[in-house]
Formats: structure tokens, C-alpha cells, sequence
């Protein structure tokens, strides 16, 4: 908890799509799997964006913190929060519900799951199995902070993607 894995990985998928000469990336996807810590917050009103928007938060707290290169964090914080909503409205950043990843063919990716400790084995194959030609994965999450009651430390997607990809090339 608190080792800056969501920081790190925006940071380095923000390099690779602007800081790339060969084009090795063309977008970022974030996702994040809609497990509740407490209570269900209940039906959310809007489009898919609007939806997802509570599970997106983090994401755009370290998007803030990357994005404010001003010495006085925050002094504008408009500024700051068109800056922010400028890297989704160009599409560098998609947020994407869990749900509607399946069934693609993601190319030219750096899609980041975001705390996939709560993902089910399914749900993390699923993913896996979407990439497509040019795609990193990035497998984000804790096995000790599980939100999702159906899983435990070793039967959660994120143990599972791991212990599956153990010693493949494609993995490190």
C-alpha cells in the first residue's frame, strides 16, 4: 500500500506515448475493477464515463500530481483540472469500464488494471487475452488489500496472471 504503483505506471505509460519517436504506444487505457471497499453506493445516473468516474479518482489524483509541474502545487487549481481533462479529451488517456474490455482486440496499448487483487481469475484471463500486436499489460494491485469478499491472497486474479505467467518471455 502507498508505493506509488499507479504513479509509476501513469508516469511511464505518459513517457511512452509522448516521449516515444517510434510510435511504440498510441494510447493508455485505464481500468480498475468495480469492487466496493464498504457499502454499495448504489445506482449511478449517466453514461459510461459518468459511471466510472468514482473508480477513476486515484487515477486522476496521480494525473494531477504528474501534470503540476508549478513549484506551488495547486495554486490554480483550474488550471490543473483542464490540464487533466485535456489528456482524456485527446485520448492519450481512455477510462474504461472492466466490462467492455472483453471481446476487444487492443493494439498499440499501455493499459493499466489498476488494483487487480479484486479481479476474479476469469476476469484477469479475460483481460490477458485481449492484447493485441504492441500491447504491454501493466497488472496493478496488493493481494494483501482485497476488497472483492469472493477472493483471498491466492485465488485472486492478480496471484493468478502471475503464477500462470511465471517464467514467460513475455512477462517480467
Amino acid at each position: 500500500a502507498g508505493t506509488a504503483k499507479t504513479f509509476y505506471a501513469l508516469a511511464v505509460g505518459l513517457e511512452k506515448v509522448y516521449n516515444n519517436p517510434n510510435g511504440e504506444y498510441r494510447r493508455i487505457i485505464v481500468s480498475r475493477p468495480n469492487a466496493q471497499f464498504d457499502d454499495d453506493i448504489g445506482f449511478l445516473p449517466g453514461d459510461e464515463q459518468e459511471k466510472i468516474a468514482p473508480l477513476m479518482r486515484p487515477i486522476v489524483d496521480n494525473l494531477e500530481q504528474l501534470l503540476d509541474a508549478d513549484e506551488n502545487r495547486y495554486e490554480d487549481e483550474g488550471a490543473l483540472s483542464d490540464r487533466v481533462s485535456e489528456v482524456f479529451q485527446r485520448g492519450v488517456i481512455q477510462a474504461e469500464a472492466m466490462n467492455f474490455i472483453r471481446g476487444r482486440s487492443v493494439t498499440k496499448t499501455y493499459l493499466i488494471i489498476d488494483e487487480a487483487q479484486n479481479l476474479t481469475p476469469k476476469q484477469a484471463k479475460g483481460i490477458i487475452t485481449r492484447a493485441g500486436l504492441g500491447t504491454k499489460i501493466i497488472l496493478l494491485g496488493d493481494p494483501q488489500q482485497i476488497d472483492n469478499p469472493l477472493l483471498d491472497e491466492r485465488t485472486n486474479g492478480l496471484s493468478y496472471a502471475a503464477e500462470k505467467m511465471k517464467g514467460s518471455p513475455l512477462c517480467y
